[in-house]
């Protein structure tokens, strides 16, 4: 009885004492919450790619930050998260500025509040997805045939869940892994400013690859948000008729094209607007048309 009660006594030591090494003294209420990479953020809002964000091995960074008020987990890859330990949480430091506040680690590297709440759990899976969701579908999200929650992305009424993880899948090409309940696993492919979504298909070597056909395109969906008008450079020929045609329907022009009409429709921001006339376009949206129409023409 005795050897037992000596047993159950080291083994409650050990746990106590290791979970010592994990347990944070009081977290700020100001910095308790979920936080993404500074330079993950930065690169899906500039190339419109999640996978892509790696480089080839494990980053130097933490995949996302998960701060509660005793506790940092953080998620490698989201397969092994972990709780951080308080010698290396010491050296930590926090930064609130008028672009948010900022989480920098041990090792130099930066991370970005997405959001200043928990669950129960102390994980925020839900900010952490959404976020990065919204980030990348920027423009489509205002859609009303797409439609962003949590780690799910709903197209054309299909309830897609998303997959972050890029270890376990062929991510050439492809923007976005989705998994469709009882059909299988379906990939977003980048191209240009267009999505395209394919099925997948077991590999020789990997678990899935995404299949050549496309089976719906998603026109402008990977378009660049930004307050000036993007010149791009380099597109298919068949999307500068969509772009040059976006700077028409932000001002309501009504398409006599039914494609386009449709198309346009698509987005709740599009507002017809019967009263259009070439004085609403300013010099540098109608600088850019021309400049698209070149592209088109290809010159």
């Amino acid at each position: 009885m005795k050897k037992k009660i000596l047993f159950c006594s080291f083994i409650f030591c050990f746990f106590s004492l290791f979970a010592s090494d994990y347990d944070l003294p009081n977290v700020d209420s100001r910095y308790i919450g979920t936080y993404i990479p500074v330079d993950y953020e930065n690169h899906i809002k500039r190339e419109k790619n999640i996978y892509g964000a790696y480089p080839m091995g494990y980053p130097n960074h933490h995949d996302v930050l998960f701060l509660g008020r005793n506790k940092c987990y953080a998620d490698a890859h989201f397969h092994d998260g972990y709780a951080i330990k308080i010698n290396e949480f010491k050296n930590y430091r926090f930064v609130t500025n008028d672009a948010g506040t900022f989480c920098i680690d041990d090792k130099g590297n930066s991370y970005h509040q997405i959001s200043n709440e928990l669950n129960e759990k102390g994980y925020g899976y839900n900010d952490y997805y959404e976020y990065v969701m919204n980030l990348l579908f920027d423009f489509v999200k205002d859609m009303n045939t797409v439609e962003i929650d949590g780690d799910i992305l709903k197209l054309d009424g299909e309830s897609y869940r998303v997959n972050l993880d890029w270890n376990f899948f062929d991510t050439k090409n492809v923007v976005l892994w989705l998994f469709l309940e009882d059909k299988g696993w379906y990939a977003i492919v980048k191209n240009g400013v267009n999505g395209e979504l394919h099925e997948s298909y077991r590999g020789e070597y990997r678990e899935l690859y995404a299949k050549p056909e496309v089976i719906k395109t998603f026109p402008l969906m990977f378009l660049k948000t930004d307050k000036n008008l993007t010149y791009y450079s380099d597109l298919p020929k068949d999307q500068y008729r969509y772009l040059r045609n976006l700077i028409y329907a932000r001002h309501g022009y009504i398409f006599k094209s039914a494609d386009l009409n449709e198309y346009f429709s698509k987005f709740n921001w599009y507002k017809p607007n019967p009263n259009f006339s070439e004085d609403l376009l300013t010099n540098e949206e109608k600088d850019c048309i021309e400049y698209i129409l070149k592209k088109e023409n290809g010159k």
